[in-house]
């Protein structure tokens, strides 16, 4: 698919970007109720977002989500991995953009009257972030409403809410978590990283 050059006289044609990918079972059901129950022992809190002077979290009205960091050990290996290894394959495909490494996951929890309003996952030209990997980890018949919502093309966000399905795009992509109207709506987010942008 495609859109004509305007600027070059209109008769070459360009391929349209896909600012955001979703995939169907990159998680198995039982793979994601395991992470959900680890997230649990771990200890959820009100997540915090990052300030953009002097490093650092704080509380913010803009984001009202529980949260919880998965430390990199030995049994979590597979699963930093494996996201891993399907978030290259995304970005080889899609942006090209130089990875180096991955952050420590988060898994985040929505309840009723909880977002995250729309922001980017990166900003300024310190950050290594390059691309943001979010997997849906509840079933879609465990929250009604609510979800991910990307500022751009994205042709099959139709796939997102799948429990196990993942979902990529560039950290500079504006996007937010609508608030689910009932249940609960739990993801698994991983953020690839390589050189600052420049």
């Amino acid at each position: 698919m495609g859109a004509k050059d305007e600027q070059s006289g209109g008769s070459s044609w360009k391929q349209l970007p896909i600012l955001a990918k979703s995939l169907a079972g990159v998680l198995s059901a039982q793979q994601c109720e395991a992470i959900k129950k680890d997230a649990l022992a771990l200890g959820l809190l009100p997540a915090q977002v990052a300030k953009r002077s002097a490093g650092g979290t704080k509380r913010s009205r803009h984001r009202t989500s529980d949260a919880v960091r998965l430390p990199r050990t030995p049994d979590r290996e597979w699963l930093v991995s494996h996201l891993r290894e399907k978030s290259e394959a995304v970005n080889a495909e899609f942006w090209r953009f130089a990875i180096t490494g991955i952050e420590d996951l988060q898994v985040l929890r929505y309840k009723p009257m909880q977002f995250f309003r729309w922001h980017f996952d990166t900003y300024g030209g310190s950050s290594s972030r390059k691309v943001t990997c979010i997997i849906n980890l509840s079933s879609p018949q465990s929250y009604w409403r609510g979800g991910l919502q990307v500022r751009g093309p994205h042709p099959d966000r139709a796939i997102a809410p799948l429990q196990g399905a993942g979902t990529w795009f560039p950290t500079y992509v504006q996007h937010r978590a609508t608030a689910p109207w009932w249940g609960e709506r739990w993801v698994l987010v991983a953020w690839l990283t390589g050189p600052a942008w420049i």
